[in-house]
């Protein structure tokens, strides 16, 4: 399975889907943070997906590209921009660098989704309350009643 950039694939519809086109929408964290630019979309070739944007995150990293799940983000044509909830900007400046001589395997895109987890895992189901226990209670014996 081959990632390829939806520039480098469909040029024709880039040019054609300008003004709605995610490239060049900017990425905001936690929706009020801006932390980049969509530069480009990585498409699954075999079954024309689209799996990454690719997120310049500017000058505030000196250029550092990394890659958005599609899953993660939140596209808004009007706005002419990009959510991802849950993101800060620490977490986009630790996002692994992406660059086109990168090999896509399935080590990396492990290390691209563990860097979207939150920092504080919280474990979605709890465990129960422990209730006090009596002591004396543990060394009883229970009893039995038949019906009658």
């Amino acid at each position: 399975m081959a990632l390829l950039k939806l520039k480098d694939i469909y040029p024709q519809m880039i040019n054609r889907m300008r003004d709605c086109a995610v490239i060049g929408f900017a990425v905001y964290a936690n929706e009020d943070e801006k932390v980049g630019t969509v530069k480009d979309i990585l498409v699954d070739e075999d079954t024309g997906k689209f799996r990454y944007l690719i997120v310049d995150l500017g000058f505030w990293i000196f250029g550092k590209e990394v890659l958005l799940p599609i899953e993660r983000a939140r596209v808004s044509a009007i706005e002419s921009r990009v959510d991802v909830e849950g993101l800060t900007k620490e977490q986009a400046e630790n996002l692994p660098q992406f660059n086109d001589d990168l090999k896509l395997d399935r080590d990396y895109e492990t290390r691209v989704s563990n860097a979207y987890r939150p920092a504080h895992n919280k474990p979605s189901i709890q465990p129960a309350p422990i209730a006090p226990i009596d002591p004396m209670v543990l060394n009883t014996t229970a009893t039995l009643n038949e019906p009658s």
